[in-house]
């Protein structure tokens, strides 16, 4: 029993080390095609590593006048940061709503809450534009935000994380005198903070890889975002697709930093969320 249990383990590690070069892989080739020189990039006698390790790629893509990353993150870091906020408190406020306060009709608009997820986020773009258009929002930044505000995803996680507290807390605050509002920021919501960073890192991967609004809404390109700045020097006439490479390596950099530093919390709130309710 001993030699078959040591060698699944041995057989489940190799099929897991191979997967795990094999999602790694394109982000290798990635990071080393930054670094390469245009020529090298689809050289017919390929080589991984390059001959010179040109990290100026880095510094034209970060001080180009035309497209400049520095620009890019600024609008990009904007967007991410505000949507988040909206989108922290419209889901948890929402959320609350349909697990601890009970009204008329609550479970019909939780339903047919939940049914807008089947509509694809693509099917609402033409009357987004047009909405947007008509009260002034067009080419400008506000277009990106306001859509991330409002996910049902988000209100759902949420709302199974509320359901899972006691209600005992509830009534304990109630006979001190407390109202919903106080209830929901100083008893409940503190006991949230797994779910809510599962959310903030989930929010921020969304918001700061969003590509569908910012091509749409964006026009002028001082208001570009991350992604649409990987677009420019990917169709740029130029066809430095190095230049792309060292756009694109950037732009992991934060959500690769954000998930490290969270991955804990983001674990267990992923966790938890599945089993309470």
């Amino acid at each position: 029993m001993k030699k078959t249990s040591k060698r699944g383990m041995v057989i489940r590690t190799i099929v897991l080390a191979v997967l795990a070069i094999a999602f790694v892989m394109p982000l290798v080739w990635m990071i080393l095609t930054s670094l390469k020189n245009t020529n090298e990039v689809f050289a017919v006698d390929y080589h991984w590593l390059p001959s010179k390790f040109r990290w100026d790629n880095y510094k034209t893509v970060w001080t180009n006048d035309s497209m400049s990353m520095t620009r890019a993150f600024a609008n990009t870091l904007f967007i991410t940061i505000v949507s988040v906020i909206g989108h922290l408190i419209v889901a948890a406020l929402a959320a609350y709503a349909f697990a601890k306060v009970d009204f008329k009709g609550k479970n019909v608009i939780f339903m047919l809450f939940l049914a807008s997820m089947m509509i694809p986020s693509q099917a609402t773009i033409i009357p987004r534009f047009m909405m947007f258009k008509s009260i002034g929002l067009y080419n400008n930044l506000w277009a990106v935000i306001l859509p991330g505000w409002f996910s049902t995803t988000a209100i759902f996680m949420l709302r199974q994380f509320y359901m899972g507290l006691p209600d005992d807390l509830m009534e304990a605050a109630k006979i001190d005198g407390a109202g919903h509002l106080r209830i929901f920021a100083q008893i409940l919501t503190p006991l949230t903070k797994p779910a809510m960073v599962s959310l903030t890192v989930l929010a921020c991967i969304s918001s700061w890889n969003e590509y569908l609004s910012p091509l749409i809404f964006l026009v002028k390109e001082n208001l570009y975002t991350v992604s649409m700045a990987i677009r420019w020097y990917m169709l740029d006439d130029s066809q430095r697709y190095e230049l792309t490479m060292a756009a694109a390596t950037c732009s992991i950099v934060p959500i690769i930093i954000l998930f490290l530093f969270s991955q804990k919390y983001f674990v267990e709130g992923i966790a938890t969320a599945g089993v309470k309710g």
